[in-house]
């Protein structure tokens, strides 16, 4: 009986099999428990945002709103880009609105607006901030003039 058992040869596919065994047995063991039961909840990743170039020379870390009041214009860091007054409406762009861009807006006035949530639109509030931080354009007449009281969602 044993010389029968020597004589057969085991087909390739057995011998794959055997060969395999112990990779196969390795992943069916579960995996290493810790001494925590609880579980990390997952990591959400912000986009990553990007700060202005002048935002250095204003020790701006995009944690708030910007006001440019000589500009009536806005830098939104929510919403990635800048609000505008255009043809009678705030108009918002990820790029300088036009007429700013030969101005050096690390040298311009702003008014970095803390108290206002980052949910909010400032535009919103365009009158108080007319008031509270009233222009010094010197005459500056490239700059569209909100119309006070005009709300920016029509």
């Amino acid at each position: 009986m044993s010389n029968n058992f020597l004589q057969k040869r085991p087909s390739a596919a057995a011998l794959i099999f055997f060969c395999m065994m112990p990779y196969f047995s390795f992943a069916q063991q579960p995996a290493a428990t810790s001494k925590h039961k609880h579980k990390r909840p997952a990591k959400t990743v912000k986009a990553k945002q990007v700060v202005p170039t002048w935002a250095a020379a204003h020790k701006y870390d995009a944690k708030a709103h910007v006001y440019f009041p000589d500009y009536y214009t806005y830098y939104d860091p929510a919403r990635g880009g800048y609000v505008f007054w255009n043809n009678g409406n705030y108009t918002f762009t990820p790029a300088l609105p036009p007429f700013l861009e030969k101005v050096d807006l690390s040298k311009s006035r702003v008014q970095i607006l803390k108290g206002l949530s980052l949910d909010l639109h400032p535009e919103l509030n365009y009158p108080n901030y007319m008031k509270m931080y009233p222009p010094d354009n010197n005459g500056n007449t490239r700059v569209p003039v909100p119309v006070p009281g005009n709300p920016a969602a029509r």
